[in-house]
């Protein structure tokens, strides 16, 4: 069977546009997976810089491990850890005019990098006081911190401060 000029213009317009949607479909997924490796591509660059940068470090991070190790305090004594604590905090707030209450002893909480010994007060006192006696009891080298806070104005007296402080001191891991 022979077609009809008019057939063989109708089959070569619909081949046509079959063979432009069939490109138009190829490029969309070349140029989707051109954009996808050139993605890859720019993370893992990021990621050799932030190796090499690392690795530049090298001595810095060797360094503060070693001071780590040597400086952090060992957890001897889990259940002697709490009341030590707040007998320092106690000691700290009584130097800068901070009133305590309403103490809690936390269980020790054990972390792949530290332990730590929670201990949660209220505070009572004048801002300058406060911010005292964080600054003292929080040096680098005691390895206390103060994990949460709330702080507020005494509404019976403006020049107070009412705080709850959950203050912490972290033990080397093992």
């Amino acid at each position: 069977m022979t077609l009809s000029s008019r057939e063989k213009v109708l089959a070569g317009a619909v081949g046509g546009i079959l063979f432009i949607l069939l490109n138009v479909m190829l490029i969309g997924a070349f140029a989707r997976q051109n954009t996808a490796l050139r993605t890859e591509l720019a993370q893992q660059r990021l990621e050799w810089s932030n190796m090499q940068a690392l690795l530049g470090e090298q001595d810095l991070w060797a360094g503060r491990d070693a001071a780590l190790t040597t400086k952090q305090p060992r957890l001897v004594n889990e259940n002697a850890a709490g009341p030590e604590l707040l007998d320092m905090i106690k000691d700290v707030a009584k130097a800068h005019s901070v009133a305590i209450d309403n103490e809690a002893l936390g269980g020790v909480i054990k972390s792949q990098y530290y332990r730590s010994v929670p201990v949660t007060v209220n505070t009572h006192s004048s801002w300058p006081d406060l911010v005292s006696f964080l600054y003292t009891l929080q040096q680098p080298d005691k390895f206390i911190v103060c994990e949460s806070s709330d702080i507020k104005v005494d509404p019976s007296d403006e020049t107070k401060m009412l705080g709850q402080f959950t203050i912490a001191r972290w033990y080397a891991p093992y």
